[in-house]
Parts: C-alpha cells; sequence; structure tokens
C-alpha cells in the first residue's frame, strides 16, 4: 500500500495504516521518536545540497523533523489538504497561520463565538502591529458581508462557536471569501474529521489544537496547521522564525492519538448526545446548547454539514452562579477542568475560565452568562456519565 492507496480507505483505517505507510527514513511498524535537534550527514556534499535546498533532507528540529513532519503528513491525509505543519500549541497554530497572510493596516473578519483565547488575542495582541479584528455574528451572512473592507484579508472562524456551539455555515463562508478574494481559516478542532472537512467545502486552511481531540488524553500540548503546499511552505517560514514548532515526543504522541480518533470520537459523539437529551428535558435546565438536539437554532445546518455533532455541549442552569458552583462542586464522575477533547469528561465554567479575559458585557453578547457550564463528554460509560449529573442537579 502506498500514500495514494491511504485515500480511498476510510478516516478509522486511513489513520490506522498511515504511519505505515507515508515515507519514512526507517521501516519499522511504530515510528521512532527522532528526539534531536541536529542531524549528521555522510559527506560533504550531501549536506551542502541539503543546506542549499537541492536535496530534502533534515538540518535543524527547529526547520523540521521527520516525527513532527510524519504528525503534520497525517493531519494533512486526514483533512484531505495537500500539506500540514505542526506547531507547538493550538494557539501557535492559529498565530502562525494569521501572521503568515497579514501586515500592518490589514483587517481581519472573526466570528465573535470562538476560543476567548483567541478573540484576546485578535483584540489585545494582534492590534498592537496595526492589524484590526471586528467580531460578528458568523451565522449571519449580511453581517460577515457588511464587515469586510478593502483592507479585509482574513476571514476566522470555528466550526462549532466556543463555547455555545452556533455552528458555521462553512460553504456559504468559503463562497463569501472567495467572492471578496479573502482567506477563509477555520478551526477545527471541536469537530475533527470525519465530522467535517473544511477544505472539501471550500476553506483555504484548517487548523486543530492538537492538544484536545488529536492527542486525546491531555498529555500533549501541540497544534496543526493544513492546507496546500504553496501556503504550508509560507507558514513553515513563519513557523521557524517565531520557533513555534511542536516537539519531537508530543507529535509522537498525537501520531499515536490519531490512530483511535474516529473510534473515539464515535463514543464522543454517543455519549454527547445521550446527555444533551437528558439535560433537555431536566427541570434545573434554562438552556441546553447542542447542534444535534432539533431545538437547537442551527440544528439543519449541522445536519447538512456534520457527520455526527461532536463530544462538546454547554448548558446553562437556573439560579446563576451560585446553582452553577453547586453542580461543579457536585460531580464525581466529571473533572472540573478546562481543555476539552479529551477521553475523561470535562466539566469548566466558561466565565470564570476560558473567557476570563473578556469583559461580563462581551461575554454576554456571545451568550456566555455566569450560569453557563460547557461539558467536554467524555468515553466513559453513559450510565455512569448520566448519574453524576443527575446527583449533581439535584444539589441546585
Amino acid at each position: 500500500m502506498n500514500k495514494n492507496d491511504l485515500k480511498s480507505l476510510k478516516h478509522g483505517t486511513r489513520m490506522i495504516r498511515a504511519a505505515s505507510v507515508i515515507d519514512r527514513p526507517v521501516r519499522s511498524h511504530v515510528p521512532p521518536i527522532y528526539q534531536t535537534v541536529n542531524f549528521e550527514y555522510p559527506d560533504v556534499e550531501e549536506g551542502l545540497d541539503i543546506f542549499q535546498g537541492k536535496k530534502s533532507g533534515y538540518v535543524y528540529t527547529r526547520d523540521g523533523n521527520p516525527t513532527t513532519d510524519l504528525f503534520a503528513n497525517m493531519a494533512a491525509l486526514l483533512e484531505e489538504g495537500e500539506a500540514g505543519i505542526a506547531t507547538a500549541s493550538g494557539m501557535a497554530a492559529i498565530s502562525n497561520a494569521v501572521l503568515t497572510f497579514v501586515k500592518p493596516g490589514d483587517h481581519i473578519v472573526s466570528s465573535s463565538a470562538i476560543y476567548g483565547g483567541t478573540r484576546t488575542w485578535f483584540r489585545d495582541h494582534l492590534n498592537q502591529f496595526d492589524v484590526r479584528t471586528d467580531f460578528v455574528d458568523i451565522t449571519d451572512p449580511d453581517a460577515v458581508k457588511s464587515a469586510i473592507t478593502e483592507n479585509t484579508r482574513i476571514l476566522y472562524t470555528e466550526v462549532v462557536g466556543n463555547p455555545n456551539l452556533v455552528v458555521a455555515n462553512i460553504r456559504l463562508l468559503a463562497q463569501i471569501a472567495k467572492q471578496h478574494r479573502i482567506l477563509l481559516i477555520v478551526d477545527n478542532t471541536f469537530t475533527p474529521p470525519p465530522i467535517i472537512l473544511p477544505l472539501t467545502l471550500g476553506a483555504e486552511i484548517v487548523i486543530h489544537s492538537a492538544t484536545k481531540y488529536f492527542g486525546g488524553h491531555g498529555d500533549i500540548i501541540g497544534g496543526v496547521i493544513v492546507s496546500s503546499m504553496p501556503r504550508i511552505k509560507e507558514i513553515s517560514v513563519t513557523v521557524s522564525k517565531f520557533g513555534g514548532v511542536m516537539s519531537p515526543f508530543n507529535a509522537w504522541l498525537a501520531i499515536r492519538g490519531l490512530k483511535t480518533l474516529n473510534l473515539r470520537l464515535e463514543r464522543h459523539n454517543s455519549n454527547a448526545l445521550h446527555i444533551a437529551t437528558f439535560l433537555s428535558k431536566h427541570s434545573a435546565i434554562n438552556k441546553v446548547f447542542y447542534p444535534g438536539l432539533k431545538s437547537h437554532p442551527f440544528h439543519k445546518i449541522a445536519v447538512s454539514q456534520l457527520n455526527g455533532f461532536g463530544g462538546m455541549l454547554a448548558f446553562e442552569v437556573k439560579g446563576g452562579l451560585d446553582a452553577g458552583k453547586k453542580v461543579l462542586s457536585g460531580v464525581r464522575v466529571c473533572s472540573f477542568t478546562v481543555s476539552l477533547g479529551e477521553i475523561d469528561t470535562l466539566i469548566m465554567h466558561p466565565a470564570s475560565t476560558s473567557h476570563i479575559g473578556l469583559s461580563q458585557k462581551e461575554r454576554e453578547s456571545i451568550g456566555v452568562t455566569d450560569g453557563l457550564i460547557r461539558l467536554s463528554v467524555g468515553i466513559e460509560n453513559i450510565e455512569d456519565l448520566l448519574g453524576d449529573l443527575e446527583n449533581a442537579l439535584s444539589l441546585i
């Protein structure tokens, strides 16, 4: 089997076989970790050819490493892109992808329903370089179009917005971006393949926090960017010069994680739908945010473009902050902690964690109320999860 044969396989099989098929200098069944800073050459001529780019090879791990490249290639294969590059974190993936294509005076249009850290970076840090960002309701095409100016270079969104799970219409956004000759960058961390393939719907660049579903076990920090080969070559220069590269060991763990991604996602999806249905009928709950529910305002869009609804959901408890604290203190199976996409079920309070950098007015404008709780649903036994939530909710 060769690399082209992999593309004919389903995603689950593709990721299991990819590590053994993608070209590597050593043909071990499980790929090794190239935990090295630099690389040696058999003679001066070959070394010079590699240094001058006349021959493929490795020089310094900040500029490339067989282990990190294997992970990036697997991510590209998963997303059906031409190439990928691994980064030190999800934020490194976002910042390097954006910084490659903007200059002082440029403008970005971003969904307002994104990870709080990303929004803060756009608002407070990128602005220092005279790159302005306007945040819009990504589900309103007219609002998106109205925000675009002659200086706009990037349209940025998450597929399913953090934390109240608004669903972006990627195909429509791609059409808007193409009409205005701007880049559509999509954060696909919440909904990794095979749930959705943004590049096949017209997105130009896809990013992931590999820390989340790709790794799956809460033991790595990393990111990855997937796009066309020319764009990845541009981005790779930025990654190298800013230095935000993934370590070989983290890349090796991410490779291992990708092998079970498809299997884990099936359980994440199933458990999340069960929990969302349970919560939607509970007397202590005001609202449940999960695109798999027919009551969700973007359920039809989700059905049209998602293969499964993901493992993320949010719900608003009656009683606000005090009630939310009781729920967080009452769980025993769920873990009160940040992050997402792990095999464990993680519960958190966005207003005091992921979105703490935003003002109360900003939080409330995107639906992050004091009573909002976010769940990253794991792969535990569903009966244990339902029982844990029932016990915690009974404390309100």
